[in-house]
C-alpha cells in the first residue's frame, strides 16, 4: 500500500482526513440511506479503484470488514486485496472525498 495517496496520511483519524467524527457519522447515515449514492461511487473510485466495491459495500450497507470476511470464508464474496489498516483507511479517505464533493470543493 502506498504511504500517501492524495496527500492524506494512510492511518489518521477523521481529523486527517479533515472531518469531524460528528460530520462522518452524519455522512454515514445519508449514505445508508440511499442518499449520495452517484456520489460515494465516484469518492471510492477516486480513493482506491482496486477496492471501492468493497467500501461502498461498507459505507451504504453499514458492513464491517468483519462482516465481509465472513462472507469471504463462506466463499459467497471475493476476498478484497489489501489489509484490515488500508480498508478502514480508504474508507476514512472516501468520506472526506463525499464530504468535499457535496461541498462542491472537489469534482466527480
Amino acid at each position: 500500500m502506498r504511504a500517501r495517496r492524495n496527500g492524506y496520511g494512510v492511518q489518521e483519524s477523521y481529523a486527517g482526513y479533515g472531518l469531524v467524527k460528528n460530520r462522518a457519522k452524519v455522512l454515514l447515515k445519508e449514505c445508508r440511506t440511499g442518499k449520495h449514492a452517484g456520489l460515494l461511487s465516484a469518492a471510492a473510485q477516486q480513493a482506491e479503484p482496486h477496492i471501492a466495491k468493497w467500501i461502498i459495500t461498507s459505507i451504504a450497507e453499514g458492513k464491517s470488514l468483519h462482516d465481509m470476511e465472513i462472507k469471504w470464508e463462506l466463499g459467497e464474496a471475493e476476498i478484497m486485496p489489501c489489509c484490515r489498516n488500508s480498508f478502514y483507511s480508504y474508507r476514512k479517505l472516501t468520506l472526506a472525498i463525499l464530504d468535499r464533493m457535496i461541498q462542491g470543493k472537489e469534482m466527480a
